[in-house]
This record gives C-alpha cells, structure tokens and sequence, in this order.
C-alpha cells in the first residue's frame, strides 16, 4: 500500500513540475509569429462596400439543386 500512495505521490510531483517547466519555456503565438508588417487590430473600413446587406437578391437562387445519382 505504502509504494502504491508513494507513485501516487511521485507521479503528481512530477506533473506539476513538468506542467511549471513548460508553461515557463512557451510564448504566446501572437508574440513569436509576429511580424513588423503584419496588421490584427483594426481591420479598417467596410471590405465589402457600404450598400451590402448580407442578404441574397430577390431574383438570386439561394442554393443549388442537388444532382440525382445515376442508377
């Protein structure tokens, strides 16, 4: 019983120091991957004009007819 609660033991010292070490050694992937040119914030006007609303036209089919298989 007393080697049973001893690995117990071990196995959770281990994880925790395993789980301090990595997280120490990791950067966030915005800090590593981060470029001099590269823009996330603002992502400026409209990019798909001011007249669009989302919503397909009146007259616009909304999806295509799936095809039949053949026999």
């Amino acid at each position: 019983m007393g080697m049973i609660l001893t690995g117990i033991v071990v196995a959770i010292a281990i994880a925790i120091g395993a789980g301090y070490f990595m997280n120490a050694e990791q950067r966030p992937s915005w800090e590593v991957y981060s470029t001099p040119s590269s823009r996330v914030g603002d992502p400026g006007h409209n990019l798909v004009g001011t007249g669009w609303t989302g919503e397909p036209e009146s007259g616009a089919v909304a999806a295509a007819e799936p095809e039949e298989p053949s026999s």
